[in-house]
């Protein structure tokens, strides 16, 4: 018996071509994952940037007047840090903003700029807003900036197609892994091909000589006593084993092209030997 080589190179490679699939599901979630994270993070600069606006629109006046103007200068003066408005009484989409959410006004001239928000943070465009009386180019700088961390944002996106996709990559893999599991269990008898049956079929025999190689292959073993052969070959006749001896003979010839071989076993039995 021989072992199907074809059968288990098949299988290891299509084990191996299989784990692609959960690979190309992974990759696949985590470029989706980043879409939704830069989504999420894009519409709270969208939400800072409508806030801001209507804050600006609703302040403008109040902002720009001339005793407002002193007030932040003097305290940028003293403090070297923007002015900062908490935005717990602005309304954003995101109602977590509230908590999250600030907005900055700082003086803005030839001489000054905007000081920088240290830190990773969501910004917001910035808004100049310029008083009427104004000769020397200063403006009042309003910009919104939102202290949101990785894991609020991760939080705030919407996972949902990440979340099928990783689900899947791992069903593919564990079924890859049990598909192999099983194909390790399989019995011998399935990895093993049985043995072709011998014919005679397509050898040139005459009528004696396939009638003795149709016995040899029945037989048990492919064994039959001589005893036995000459009997049901020529019944009674006296020179029986004479004419088996010279069956035996021209038979092995016509066997040899068929790898087939007669072995005599101490002149008790003869014996058909096929050689794959």
């Amino acid at each position: 018996m021989m072992q199907d080589n074809t059968t288990v190179t098949n299988g290891v490679s299509g084990l191996r071509y299989g784990m692609f699939i959960p690979l190309a599901l992974i990759i696949a979630s985590v470029i989706s994952c980043c879409f939704s994270y830069s989504d999420a993070r894009q519409n709270i600069t969208n939400d800072l940037n409508d806030a801001i606006l209507a804050l600006a629109n609703e302040n403008s006046e109040l902002w720009t007047r001339p005793d407002t103007v002193a007030a932040i200068r003097q305290m940028y003066e003293t403090t070297h840090k923007p002015l900062i408005y908490q935005a717990s009484d602005v309304n954003f989409k995101n109602t977590s903003l509230k908590e999250e959410a600030y907005f900055t006004l700082a003086l803005v001239d030839k001489k000054n700029t905007a000081p920088k928000i240290r830190g990773n943070k969501i910004a917001s465009d910035s808004i100049m807003l310029v008083p009427e009386r104004t000769t020397d180019g200063l403006a009042i700088q309003v910009q919104g900036f939102a202290d949101c961390s990785m894991a609020s944002i991760f939080i705030a996106s919407d996972q949902t197609l990440p979340g099928i996709l990783f689900s899947l990559s791992i069903l593919s893999m564990a079924s890859m892994f049990i598909w192999k599991r099983r194909k390790q269990n399989l019995p011998v008898s399935t990895l093993i091909s049985p043995p072709v049956s011998p014919s005679l079929d397509g050898i040139r025999l005459t009528p004696m000589q396939r009638q003795f190689a149709q016995m040899l292959l029945d037989a048990p073993d492919m064994k039959v006593d001589k005893r036995i052969l000459c009997e049901t070959l020529w019944g009674n006749k006296s020179n029986a084993e004479e004419s088996l001896y010279t069956l035996v003979r021209r038979t092995k010839n016509a066997l040899a092209e068929a790898n087939m071989e007669i072995i005599c076993n101490r002149g008790d039995s003869y014996e058909l030997r096929v050689n794959y």
